[in-house]
């Protein structure tokens, strides 16, 4: 099997969830001899910023010398970005021999029980061969969708779990409530675990969280907010202290504060049991962290905005540091899924647009540009569907003019490149 085979083998699975209660995906796992069981995991679920917790903590677990495996979703840059090691992609050669190997035992499965696993099963289950045959000291392992019943649960124990924040999100899947969501998010918690939560967590996803951790003996730490300072100390640059750390945040936002100050708490957690921790792997881990499309930042004059955010914590997240920062007049280029509250969306981010472009993404849920203008004309008058995301890129650079481009991971990774052309 070929690289492009490989990819074009694991994007054919089926997207849609499993019902089984993950039967297919153990089955799989049995058959490829339970890398799972194997892994040091660090688990992190919530709504919003366990991609960013994943990144920080790696970092630093990297920093002070360990063999960190990192596994996120989606990704923006690369596929192969989704299975790292010390920052680095696996291989394409890699990939292709791993992919060939799980492809035979869904095979198997398929014959055996009529079992099909999705796309994002048979990605886990990757993640999982690959870091064990490189004999990884340490996972950090970003949950897909909700947690008690997503495919990277499968694991039976980890290190520590994290719980970011929890806001509304495939409500279809994980429930109608806030504390429904919460339910699914929970279940993660390992009996007599440590977990994380977010310092500035909903009341109610607490609540759900604190019963959850009860029942399992779980020791729940909750950051102390009272102890998170912020300074803004220029443009885009945000100086954050925690108990006795001070670290220039890798990311913009007071929301990267509490994000931050979970991953403080996790390498704390850590360097207690047997890995050797100390404050400046912490601190430089931190400050040294990139992550493609989380508010990131390419030119401050004229400014060049990228962002994946996509549902309404993450464009709210977005607004405050637009504000925070004095940024006005922007161009921007948005697109968005249907179920993401998409007029919401708009509504929050329209007092610093003066120009809207919209374009197409793929996918069932996608709404075609021409909609999206029409419906945010109510919000930005100058409101217009693209000729192609690369036009709309393109025209806004060479003018000179201030671009953001938010509303989806998916639109995220191919404007990067663009941008990263035309700069």
């Amino acid at each position: 099997m070929t690289y492009n085979e490989a990819l074009e083998y694991i994007h054919s699975r089926p997207r849609m969830k499993n019902t089984d209660n993950r039967r297919a995906m153990r089955l799989l796992l049995g058959e490829l001899g339970n890398p799972q069981d194997k892994l040091n995991i660090v688990h992190i679920a919530g709504t919003n910023g366990k991609g960013s917790c994943a990144k920080m903590l790696s970092n630093i677990l990297c920093r002070a010398g360990y063999k960190t495996g990192l596994n996120i979703s989606p990704f923006v840059i690369d596929f192969r970005e989704r299975f790292t090691i010390n920052g680095e992609f696996i291989s394409e050669e890699n990939l292709a021999r791993i992919t060939e190997f799980v492809k035979a035992k869904q095979e198997y499965i398929w014959e055996k029980h009529q079992l099909k696993l999705v796309e994002f099963e048979i990605v886990t289950a990757i993640a999982f061969c690959y870091f064990a045959q490189e004999n990884c000291d340490i996972i950090c392992l970003e949950v897909g969708i909700g947690g008690r019943e997503d495919s990277t649960n499968v694991i039976s124990s980890s290190l520590l779990s994290c719980i970011m924040n929890i806001s509304f999100d495939h409500t279809d899947m994980l429930g109608e409530t806030i504390e429904e969501i919460a339910y699914q998010k929970a279940g993660i918690i390992k009996p007599n675990q440590t977990v994380i939560a977010y310092p500035a967590m909903d009341a109610a996803a607490l609540s759900v969280i604190k019963s959850e951790a009860e029942k399992q003996n779980a020791n729940l730490i909750l950051p102390d907010i009272a102890q998170i300072s912020v300074e803004h100390k220029g443009q885009f640059c945000d100086v954050m202290t925690y108990k006795d750390l001070v670290i220039t945040q890798s990311f913009a936002g007071k929301h990267q504060s509490y994000n931050t100050s979970v991953v403080i708490e996790a390498a704390k957690a850590l360097g207690s049991g047997k890995y050797k921790i100390s404050d400046d792997d912490i601190i430089k881990g931190i400050e040294e962290t990139e992550f493609p499309a989380r508010i990131e930042i390419f030119r401050k004059n004229p400014l060049v905005i990228l962002d994946g955010g996509h549902n309404i914590d993450g464009v709210t997240a977005l607004k405050n540091v637009l504000e925070t920062n004095g940024v006005k007049n922007l161009t921007a280029v948005w697109a968005s899924l249907s179920d993401k509250q998409p007029e919401k969306l708009i509504e929050a981010v329209s007092p610093f647009i003066d120009k809207l472009y919209t374009v197409d993404i793929f996918g069932s849920r996608a709404i075609p540009k021409s909609q999206l203008a029409d419906m945010a004309k109510e919000y930005i008058a100058d409101s217009q569907p693209a000729e192609s995301l690369e036009k709309a890129i393109e025209a806004s650079i060479a003018n000179g003019e201030n671009l953001l481009v938010f509303g989806s991971l998916y639109l995220a990774s191919d404007a990067r490149k663009i941008i990263l052309e035309k700069l």
